[in-house]
């Protein structure tokens, strides 16, 4: 159990501080700023915000990669060999996450309209119990139960992906099994990557403003390179009950 919470001390270990500076001053202040230019919604600004998400992906694969290995240092920024990798690492995440909380998008989208899906933040909401106070109770109550079990698949159907692959995700008997070995710990797991994840969402619902979206971007890297070291640190604890290298991948 120590070593989850030691996670939250990782990204601000002395020896890291170099590349979270980094980290913060591209993905956090650069996004920040460009918020207030007015782009209009131009080419340039979605290319920007394109590359900036892949790029950040890709960062966040490294430190997952790195903290099953048991390695302890920051991973240095990774080098760019190929633009396919900005999208292969993007969906590494988005797709575990959409494929986790799809029950509740679509419920959600029904409520709302099927065209509330083009929009990202929508997406994203999913995971965050946002808009229960004004649903009826009957709404209310499923919208929950379908958080807590998106909640309770995402970060198993990560690690699943990095070591199975995308379509093993699919497959909910691989990913509940995975999930069941571990035990008590995954459900200690789960609370504390979806608790930050929600603070980081709630700080977001201040009052707008440029500090107020600095301070939110800010907590959302820190709790997602947390979420990651704490993912790998999960797999590298249980490497053995897991057995995942014992096993050839399972079929979908």
């Amino acid at each position: 159990m120590r070593r989850y919470f030691e996670a939250f001390s990782y990204p601000l270990r002395r020896g890291n501080a170099g590349v979270l500076l980094l980290g913060v001053a591209v993905l956090v202040i650069v996004p920040s700023v460009l918020s207030v230019v007015p782009l209009g919604g131009s080419l340039a600004g979605i290319g920007i915000d394109l590359f900036l998400t892949g790029y950040y992906a890709l960062f966040l694969r490294s430190i997952l990669h790195a903290s099953m290995e048991g390695r302890d240092d920051f991973p240095a920024w990774p080098d760019l060999e190929r633009p396919t990798d900005l999208i292969e690492d993007f969906f590494s995440l988005v797709a575990p996450f959409i494929v986790s909380f799809l029950p509740l998008i679509l419920l959600r989208a029904s409520a709302s309209g099927f065209a509330a899906l083009q929009s990202m933040g929508f997406l994203f909401r999913s995971a965050v119990p946002a808009g229960l106070s004004q649903a009826s109770p009957g709404y209310a109550l499923l919208s929950v139960g379908l958080l807590i079990l998106g909640w309770l698949y995402l970060p198993m159907a990560i690690l699943v992906w990095t070591y199975y692959g995308g379509a093993s995700i699919l497959n909910p008997i691989v990913v509940a099994r995975s999930a069941w070995r571990t035990g008590a710990s995954y459900l200690l797991l789960v609370v504390l990557v979806a608790a930050m994840i929600s603070g980081a969402w709630g700080l977001s619902l201040l009052p707008e403003g440029f500090l107020t979206s600095i301070g939110s971007s800010l907590l959302a890297f820190y709790a997602l390179v947390v979420a990651m070291r704490m993912l790998g640190t999960h797999y590298r604890i249980h490497r053995e009950t897991l057995e995942w290298e014992r096993r050839a991948p399972e079929p979908v």
